[in-house]
């Protein structure tokens, strides 16, 4: 860990609240500052800030022990559902209205990677595997996102080799990609048209954390073989309230990409 970025205060805090929750018990503060091997004016201080705080609690003259709000801290976060357990309803309901399947990418590190799929019920149907990486330049869900990076982070991960080309339909021009991303980030969708899969349409939408930053995408799909012009256009505004419905929620959880 780089010195500049470590405070050693907060690895004494951490220190003081393990050892408190270790013991289970009251602890004084001379028994403390043999656990920690800390001073025991350092360990006073942090102490008396941790009560101020409502973190412990002073019994006696020099026994402490942790409040209640430790646990409250830690109950909030295990309650807090997780973006496939938000997502999932909204996506069974985009599914069962179109009777196609819906997919969740998450925005991981340089990459979009499919993290959830509600597959549809017919014989002839897309299939996508979780944890897939889903191409910035030629799929509805990558694009998505790339629409609304920042043209120094999409710059970035695209990198300088020549885009893959996955079907004869693929963009592989930057320029022709960019036009492409500013359509998609005009009117909130972005579409794959056999780019990635020969006979398959597929449209993606962005969800955002509620920083209101880009932190995954929802998509829906079809062959082809089935999509009229009447079900591209329901496809589009369904992925579009999924996505919107989906960063509300988000939003309305505190939820914050990491």
């Amino acid at each position: 860990m780089p010195t500049n970025n470590h405070i050693e205060l907060v690895e004494k805090s951490m220190r003081i609240l393990e050892a408190l929750a270790e013991t289970g018990d009251a602890v004084d503060l001379k028994d403390l500052t043999t656990r920690v091997g800390m001073v025991k004016s350092s360990v006073y201080r942090i102490l008396y800030t941790l009560r101020e705080l409502g973190y412990v609690e002073q019994r006696g003259r020099g026994s402490y022990v942790l409040t209640g709000r430790i646990c409250a801290l830690s109950r909030r976060a295990t309650a807090r559902p997780g973006l496939i357990e938000v997502a999932r309803p909204y996506l069974t309901a985009a599914r069962d209205a179109l009777n196609e399947a819906a997919w969740l990418a998450q925005w991981r590190g340089g990459r979009v990677v499919l993290i959830d799929v509600v597959e549809a019920p017919h014989k002839l149907r897309l299939s996508l595997g979780v944890g897939d990486s889903c191409p910035l330049h030629a799929s509805s869900l990558g694009k998505a996102v790339a629409a609304l990076l920042r043209p120094e982070a999409l710059a970035a991960v695209l990198g300088s080799e020549p885009l893959a080309r996955f079907t004869a339909h693929t963009i592989t021009k930057r320029a022709q990609l960019l036009r492409e991303l500013a359509r998609a980030r005009a009117c909130g969708f972005a579409t794959n048209e056999e780019e990635t899969i020969e006979g398959a349409f597929l449209v993606g939408a962005p969800v955002f954390d509620c920083a209101g930053e880009v932190m995954a995408a929802v998509s829906l799909g079809s062959p082809i073989a089935r999509c009229s012009a009447a079900k591209r256009d329901r496809m589009i505004r369904l992925v579009k309230e999924t996505g919107t419905a989906i960063s509300r929620r988000l939003e309305e959880l505190g939820y914050r990409q990491e």
